[in-house]
């Protein structure tokens, strides 16, 4: 469960921020592409965590969650108004966005290699 939730919230964290600061950029391309690609990286590190090595970089990924649930606390915090500098927030979203890269690159590091099938074998090689 913790390797979904990390990049959920770390992708919750940056999509919030970007519907934040599209007051301020009025761009719609931006914007977009400010919530495309955490949602990339989230669904990648998701569907990585299923086909990777359950105990590969654990203690990496149990601080990520931490640092992305005091995140995503932040910007709720922010939202409600209590600390407006916290939304929408150019640091909060960034430093959502590169642990979700780093989230990914964790997810493709833990993933096992494939066998290669290109051991000779025993019987007599078809060329000669």
């Amino acid at each position: 469960m913790t390797s979904l939730l990390a990049p959920l919230l770390l992708a919750a964290t940056a999509v919030i921020q970007a519907l934040g600061r599209y007051e301020y950029h009025q761009n719609g391309i931006t914007v977009v592409g400010q919530m495309l690609f955490p949602i990339f990286f989230a669904v990648l590190a998701a569907f990585l965590a299923r086909r990777g090595d359950r105990g590969s970089f654990g203690t990496v990924h149990l601080g990520l969650l931490v640092i992305g649930a005091v995140l995503f606390v932040l910007t709720l915090v922010g939202w409600n108004g209590t600390v407006p500098q916290l939304y929408p927030s150019v640091w909060i979203y960034y430093a959502a966005f590169a642990l979700l890269a780093v989230q990914a690159a964790l997810r493709i590091a833990g993933t096992p290699r494939r066998r290669r099938e290109d051991a000779p074998s025993e019987g007599p090689s078809p060329r000669g």
